[in-house]
């Protein structure tokens, strides 16, 4: 067996789910040969059984002795060949569906880590999650029949001819019988094939449904969400009840074929078989070997029945797989690229011609947007993850963005999304860029006590989007993992919005320190954060007014709307809960960040809702 993973999976041919079968069949065909030939060897000794048979019966009818001891040597010989060859059939088969479960998995494993972000953006969580499980085992389960059926083929072949010889009337109905069976089961196929892609459908949009609100459920629970997405996820069950339902009982009637039709063909060849026998026309021990080969062709037909529907699952399977193979990302590379050496992010500005907004060299900005959705966007096109309509370009200096390699961008531009897509992972592993810096790192995201508090301190495992931490909790070892790196150009979304105040000016007087000499922007309207910020951006589609905090403060009532309502609203809220509190001997200023940060996140989902 071949070592496993393949250290290159190779370019897929992606112009059809045929081809694509075909090509991974190509890739690992001393495989597949190997097995076809170890099948046709296991299933052609087993074929050849009841001739023998025949033969040791029709000796033993004649009383000759060393007919039978040969005819008993020849019997033992095929059930050694049978056993030998069906260990080394199997491992072959095991092996075909391991290289190509394997070759499959690296595939969309290498072309997610290509796509990037635009995976997350274009494809569910639960349609790769499903693509990664159950579409790549099915195709490995149609290159693990492919040994069965290449010795179905040929030990259909050798018996048909074998009993054409001994008596044509028997043979020809076994030779014909199995086509015409074949040819009952294969209208069955195509719309087995229909329903099977109608299942995976709706079994990737139930998967996505749970895999979001699993996601969210601590949010839900606050807004009183849970009843509206148990009832969404219990529709979609239904559909994909609905749906199994529907496979099943085709896939029920393909499976009482591949019983029936063989069976009635047995019993055809029996009876006919035992009236040629009365007549005199074949002896005892022909008879006995035409029913036993007509009982062994039942194992091919089935092969046969089973390949077709292995295969057509297979073919559903590998256009779900094509479709996120033929994506590409929506930011690419230039078409020629000058070899004009590694830019200085740290010499020039960066300047989005769509807002105007302009991010000076080393300074410590805060962009104040319209909406978060529109300070996401500025991220986005300042970190190129997004371009900026045709005729217009963010530019470092007199460079636009998208001249420059993307590879090169990333190097030195990190985004810290809103709600990054976290993996799961090892604290430690968070934190591998920090080096030395892991504890100046975690001081300045005010991570320190939190991975200290955590049950294996830095060795803790983090399940998939960190879900066992709260939403503040997650966010500071977000903004420690991007700190982590020390890029020349940090670009933070709203990276405080789930802390409690005292946990914010924490942040907001370190991340200005740890940064000095760096250029960092932040998109908040968080008072605390824009009071450290050496400059201040409001934006509204475009440019309102640039300076510090206290200048805007002072000369734009936009920006004391923007900045101060948060504020006012939260402390009403707190005297109001501080006067509900008193009586029991408490403060709102005394809850643990764990709450404020759900009550965050839920201000944040009933935003996201109303719009």
């Amino acid at each position: 067996m071949f070592e496993l993973p393949f250290a290159d999976p190779g370019a897929p041919e992606l112009r059809s789910a045929s081809r694509f079968m075909g090509w991974i069949a190509r890739k690992q065909l001393r495989v597949v040969v190997s097995g076809a030939c170890f099948g046709i060897l296991w299933m052609t000794s087993q074929a050849a059984i009841p001739l023998a048979l025949g033969g040791a019966l029709g000796a033993m009818v004649r009383r000759d002795k060393s007919e039978v001891i040969e005819w008993s040597l020849v019997l033992l010989v095929l059930g050694v060949l049978q056993a030998v060859a069906g260990i080394l059939r199997h491992r072959r088969a095991v092996a075909n569906f391991l290289h190509a479960v394997t070759r499959v998995e690296q595939l969309i494993a290498r072309h997610a880590g290509y796509l990037g972000g635009d995976l997350a953006r274009r494809v569910a969580s639960g349609e790769v999650a499903s693509l990664g499980s159950t579409d790549v085992e099915r195709i490995g389960d149609a290159l693990d029949v492919t040994a069965r059926t290449a010795g179905g083929i040929v030990s259909y072949v050798a018996v048909s001819v074998v009993l054409l010889v001994v008596s044509r009337p028997l043979g020809a109905v076994v030779v014909l019988g199995v086509p015409v069976c074949m040819a009952l089961v294969v209208p069955l196929v195509k719309p087995l094939e229909r329903r099977q892609t109608a299942e995976r459908e709706r079994r990737a949009e139930a998967s996505s449904l749970a895999s979001d609100t699993v996601a969210g459920l601590r949010v839900l629970r606050g807004l009183g969400g849970e009843r509206v997405f148990a009832a969404r996820f219990e529709r979609s069950s239904e559909q994909v009840a609905d749906a199994s339902i529907r496979t099943a009982i085709l896939q029920s009637h393909l499976d009482g074929a591949q019983v029936l039709l063989p069976g009635a063909l047995v019993v055809g060849v029996t009876w006919l078989g035992a009236h040629f026998a009365v007549r005199g026309s074949i002896s005892p021990g022909e008879l006995v070997a035409f029913y036993a080969s007509a009982a062994f062709l039942l194992l091919p037909m089935q092969t046969f029945v089973e390949a077709a529907s292995r295969w057509t699952a297979a073919l559903v399977a590998s256009r779900r797989v094509i479709a996120v193979l033929s994506m590409d990302r929506t930011i690419t590379d230039p078409v020629s690229i000058a070899a004009t050496g590694e830019p200085d992010f740290l010499a020039w500005t960066l300047t989005d011609e769509l807002s105007e907004v302009a991010i000076e060299p080393r300074v410590f900005t805060a962009v104040v947007p319209s909406t978060p959705e529109e300070g996401s966007a500025l991220l986005d096109r300042l970190g190129r993850f997004e371009d900026p309509p045709d005729g217009l370009a963010v530019r470092l200096g007199r460079t636009s963005l998208a001249d420059l390699p993307v590879r090169q961008l990333r190097r030195h531009v990190v985004v810290l999304e809103r709600s990054p897509m976290q993996m799961t992972m090892k604290v430690a592993e968070v934190l591998v860029a920090a080096g030395a810096r892991t504890a100046e790192i975690l001081d300045a995201s005010a991570a320190t006590e939190l991975v200290q508090d955590l049950p294996e301190g830095r060795d803790t495992e983090l399940p998939e989007r960190w879900r066992s931490l709260s939403g503040g909790q997650r966010q500071r070892l977000a903004l420690a993992q991007a700190l982590a790196g020390d890029p020349d150009v940090l670009l933070l979304d709203d990276p405080t919005s789930a802390v409690d105040a005292h946990t914010e000016a924490a942040i907001a007087d370190r991340l200005r320190r740890i940064r000095a000499g760096r250029t960092t922007v932040v998109t908040t309207t968080s008072p605390l954060l824009l009071a450290r910020a050496d400059r201040v951006i409001l934006l509204d589609e475009r440019v309102v007014a640039v300076g510090t905090h206290a200048e805007l403060l002072g000369r734009e009532e936009r920006y004391r709307d923007v900045v101060l309502r948060g504020t006012e609203e939260q402390s009403k809220s707190a005297a109001t809960a501080n006067a509900r509190n008193a009586r029991h001997g408490t403060d709102a200023s005394e809850q643990s960040e764990s709450e404020q940060s759900e009550k965050r996140e839920q201000s944040e989902q009933s935003r996201r809702t109303e719009r």
